[in-house]
């Protein structure tokens, strides 16, 4: 009959140390490999970088919910410009749409992103109106042509 010795405490510890010190190093490997696949495509890349994006306006916005009590003004603004991007993307990229259009929907973007926190309870509706407003000029322009 085989008995085994009683493995000492530190033994057990350093042998679990060996270990997660190898899987550590596995985990890292393979990290630095999906990362470095990650930049060679392009979608990727700005997905990979929106993420840090994304984080910070969630982070942002639990923080002003706890301590303000304006985060839900803030989760709007961040989808306005969200909402504002995309259709800045989707008329740069129709031959339909006029130059000033694209640059009146730039110069709005652009105001909202500079807009401060405090004054986003007053100055919020009227980024919504114009986001409804360029979504008629949009479809009333290509229309037309």
């Amino acid at each position: 009959m085989w008995v085994e010795k009683p493995i000492s405490e530190k033994q057990s510890m350093k042998k679990k140390l060996i270990h997660n010190l190898i899987e550590l190093a596995i985990w890292c490997v393979l990290l630095w490999m999906c990362f470095g696949c990650i930049q060679t495509h392009p979608a990727e890349k700005i997905s990979f970088f929106s993420w840090y994006k994304v984080i910070y306006q969630q982070t942002e916005i639990f923080f002003q919910n706890i301590f303000w009590k304006n985060g839900d003004l803030l989760k709007q603004k961040y989808s306005l410009e969200w909402y504002y991007q995309v259709l800045i993307t989707l008329s740069e990229e129709k031959p339909c749409i006029s130059r000033e259009l694209i640059e009146d929907l730039q110069t709005t973007y652009e105001s909202l992103q500079k807009e401060p926190r405090n004054s986003l309870e007053h100055t919020l509706q009227y980024y919504i109106d114009k986001q409804y407003e360029f979504d008629e000029e949009l479809k009333k322009e290509c229309e037309l042509n």
